[in-house]
C-alpha cells in the first residue's frame, strides 16, 4: 500500500484508534506526522494480538512501528485516555472472508453501460478480478493494474477470458463515470466490465476479499490490493495481493488452473515474487519475481549459513 521507509531509528506514532478487530489484531488509525509519513489515517497490525482486544475506538495511542509488514505493525502500544469519536468512522465490515476453493459471491451490480451485472453470468469464462477507483491518483495502484488490464484484454483477443474491476468508490463511481474510465484503458464492455452496485453491497463485496477501503483526505481512498482469479465454475482458484504481477504470470496461472500447457517461468516468476511479499512485506513489493526471488534466496541462504557458523561455535571449536 506504501513503499517501506528506512528504519534507521525506531519509528514512534501518536494517534487515535478508529476501529479494531481484535480477531485479528488489525486496527485502522487516525495518527499525527511521524518519521517522513505525514499525518493520515491507515490500517495497521497490533502485536500481540491480545492487545488490540484490549483497545476501543477512541482510543488515543502511542506505539513502535515497523514498516516491513503489510499492514505495518504496532507494538509496545500504550494508551493513557480516550476521545469521543463524532461519527461513525470505522471502515470495517463484519463480513467473511473468503478463501481459495469458495464460489464468488453473486452480489448484484451494473456495469459501465448501465446493464445488470452479476459473476453467475460468466460461468463458462475464466475471470481476472480486480478492485480500484476512477479518481486514485497514484501510478502504483489503480492506474497501474487498469493498464495491466489493458494488456491482459489486449493478449487474450481470442481466450475466453473475462476482466472484472470493482469500484471501492462506489458513491462517485456510477456507471457513466466507470464508462469514461474505461474508456481511457481502452476497455471493451463485452470482455471487460467496470461494475458499481448500492454502496454498502458494493464495499461488502470488497471486504470479503480483504479490501478494506477508507477515506483519506490527503490521499484518496486507502485499500490494499487482490487481484483474484476465478475459475469457470465460478470458483475462487488464486488471490495475489500485490500489483507488481506481470500479464504473462497471470495467463499462465489461468493456463494452469484450465489443465492447459502454460509458461513454467512465468508461474514461477509469479510464485516468486507472491512469496516475496509474503517473507519480506510491501518493501519488496515492486520487484520483479525473479529479483523477489533472488532476495528470498538470499535471506535462507544468509540464515543458512549464520545457522552454520553457530552450530560451527558450539560443536567444533568449543569441543
Amino acid at each position: 500500500m506504501f513503499p517501506g521507509i528506512a528504519n534507521a531509528a525506531p519509528l514512534r506514532l501518536h494517534g487515535v484508534v478508529l476501529a479494531v478487530t481484535p480477531k485479528t489484531g488489525e486496527a485502522i488509525v487516525r495518527h499525527d506526522a511521524f518519521g517522513s509519513m505525514p499525518a493520515m489515517t491507515m490500517p495497521f497490525r497490533i502485536v500481540p494480538r491480545a492487545r488490540a482486544a484490549q483497545l476501543q475506538p477512541g482510543a488515543m495511542i502511542d506505539a513502535d512501528v515497523s514498516t516491513k509488514t503489510e499492514p505495518w505493525t504496532l507494538s509496545n502500544v500504550t494508551s493513557t485516555s480516550t476521545q469521543a469519536l463524532t461519527t461513525d468512522a470505522s471502515p470495517l465490515r463484519r463480513v467473511t472472508r473468503l478463501k481459495l476453493g469458495d464460489a464468488v459471491p453473486n452480489t448484484a451490480f451494473v456495469d459501465q453501460t448501465g446493464k445488470p451485472f452479476h459473476f453467475s453470468q460468466l460461468r463458462g469464462s475464466d475471470v481476472v478480478l480486480a478492485f480500484v477507483y476512477t479518481r486514485c491518483q497514484d501510478a502504483a495502484m489503480c492506474p497501474l493494474i487498469s493498464a495491466k488490464f489493458r494488456q491482459l484484454e489486449q493478449q487474450t483477443a481470442k481466450r475466453n477470458l473475462h476482466l472484472v474491476e470493482v469500484t471501492l468508490d462506489p458513491t462517485y463511481d456510477r456507471p457513466p463515470v466507470l464508462a469514461r474510465y474505461g474508456k481511457t484503458f481502452g476497455a471493451d464492455p463485452k470482455r471487460w466490465s467496470l461494475v458499481v452496485g448500492d454502496a454498502e453491497p458494493t464495499l461488502n463485496f470488497a471486504a470479503q476479499f480483504g479490501i478494506t477501503a477508507f477515506p483519506e483526505p490527503t490521499v484518496g481512498i486507502i485499500h490494499a490490493e487482490n487481484t483474484v482469479l476465478i475459475d469457470r465454475a465460478g470458483i475462487i482458484r488464486r488471490m495475489i495481493g500485490e500489483a507488481s504481477w506481470l500479464p504473462d504470470e497471470v495467463i499462465a496461472a489461468v493456463d494452469e488452473q484450465d489443465g492447459i500447457a502454460s509458461n513454467p517461468l512465468a508461474r514461477l516468476n509469479l510464485w516468486a515474487s507472491s512469496t516475496a511479499v509474503a517473507i519480506c512485506g510491501s518493501a519488496v513489493a515492486r520487484f520483479s519475481g525473479l529479483a523477489d526471488l533472488a532476495v528470498v534466496i538470499a535471506i535462507f541462504g544468509a540464515l543458512a549459513y549464520l545457522s552454520y557458523r553457530v552450530a560451527r561455535k558450539i560443536f567444533v571449536e568449543d569441543a
